[in-house]
Order: structure tokens, then sequence, then C-alpha cells
């Protein structure tokens, strides 16, 4: 494994050093699910399916909780 450093931006961008794209296979425009993992920044590439079922597992979940700890007038 290589670690190399990567800058973040003002915007909170950051670029994936091109060694690694080209290992992965990600092309611009590409949809990746970024998460965190005891306190490390794990970034995975998806396709679009895999994406949109995470959304909808994501939703669930945060409706879920939602209405569990009676928050629904915080979305109003």
């Amino acid at each position: 494994m290589v670690k190399l450093k990567a800058r973040i931006s003002p915007k909170g961008q950051i670029v994936i050093p091109k060694v690694i794209r080209d290992k992965l296979g990600i092309k611009p425009g590409e949809t990746l699910l970024i998460d965190e993992e005891d306190g490390k920044i794990v970034i995975e590439k998806c396709d679009v399916e895999e994406f949109l079922e995470w959304v909808k597992n994501t939703r669930r979940k945060v409706a879920k909780d939602v209405y569990k700890h009676s928050l629904e007038d915080e979305f109003e």
C-alpha cells in the first residue's frame, strides 16, 4: 500500500491522485460513496444502481429515526 498526500481546498474538495484513480478505474462523473469508520474516511466506488439502493436504505433509516425521536417538527 502506498500512502499519498492530498490537500483539502477552501471549498472542502480533494483530488484523488491519478495513480489511484487509474488503479481503481475511477472516471470523471462517476459516483463515489464517502463514509467515516473508526476515525477514517472511507471512499468506495459504486455504480448508480448500488447508489440508489443506498439512498433508499439511508432514507428509510433517517425517516425511522425522525419518527422515533419525534423530530417531525424539525423538518417542516
